[in-house]
């Protein structure tokens, strides 16, 4: 019995599809609390930073996190210099050079900005922001609806939220676009969250997923993160997590 228990453990080492202990690099642009962030010690933190690093845990991968400006992150999964992304919508573009897990990190409202006390509407429809320069960071995917009548506005690309957000209470904007949660935490600590105020309703409830490089193969891994990812998010130790940060 033994004998048999150990060739059943072996066989399943040898097919496993990650090794034992492999390291993965997974890149992510500026800090996006509550969601990823440096704290203030300077370490990766965040409801999708512990999400990852537990599921990680359950197959015996080491994560290491790694911050660089968003276009950079994309080009180098594309050119299969890091193993993955963190945390951005699925677009038939970027699926040309990552794979997505089924499950996802997360979902993510995006909603237009302003500035209180400016007479503007927005009621879903994207001709009333004619005229107007709105702020959205560079190379991002907001949702199907906004990106295609992208190339009808009047968009100033940005590298951050934190830029995009200071340009709009300077007034180098009329309004920006962004995840509702993360504007509101950037807008409380640049002093302005009574000020910064949302227009209109939410453009989209999508998910967030991470995305891993076509370039180093990583099907099989792909498939077992997504499992592992699944298995944490119905888990106590996830809904703690979530408790941690407010949800």
């Amino acid at each position: 019995m033994k004998i048999a228990t150990a060739v059943i453990l072996l066989s399943l080492l040898l097919v496993s599809p990650v090794p034992a202990g492999q390291e993965i690099t997974i890149l992510r642009g500026q800090d996006f609390p509550p969601y990823h962030y440096l704290d203030d010690g300077g370490r990766e933190t965040g409801v999708l930073v512990e999400l990852i690093q537990k599921a990680a845990g359950r197959l015996n991968l080491t994560v290491k996190f790694k911050q660089l400006p968003w276009s950079r992150c994309l080009k180098m999964v594309r050119d299969g210099k890091a193993d993955a992304m963190m945390n951005l919508f699925k677009t038939r573009d970027r699926s040309s050079f990552m794979l997505f897990p089924d499950t996802p990190l997360t979902r993510e409202v995006n909603r237009f900005f302003t500035l209180r006390g400016k007479d503007l509407t927005f009621t879903e429809n994207f001709s009333s922001l004619k005229g107007l320069k709105i702020g959205a960071v560079r190379n991002y995917s907001y949702g199907k609806t906004f990106d295609q009548a992208a190339p009808n506005l009047n968009i100033l690309r940005l590298e951050t939220e934190k830029a995009m957000l200071m340009n709009l209470i300077e007034g180098r904007c009329d309004v920006i676009i962004g995840n509702e949660v993360v504007i509101k935490i950037l807008a409380d600590k640049a002093k302005a969250g009574n000020s910064v105020v949302p227009l209109g309703p939410g453009l989209t409830n999508d998910p967030l997923y991470i995305g891993f490089s076509r370039a180093r193969g990583h099907r099989d891994l792909v498939q077992a993160f997504s499992k592992a990812l699944k298995a944490v998010k119905s888990s106590p130790e996830y809904r703690a997590v979530l408790k941690t940060y407010g949800y």
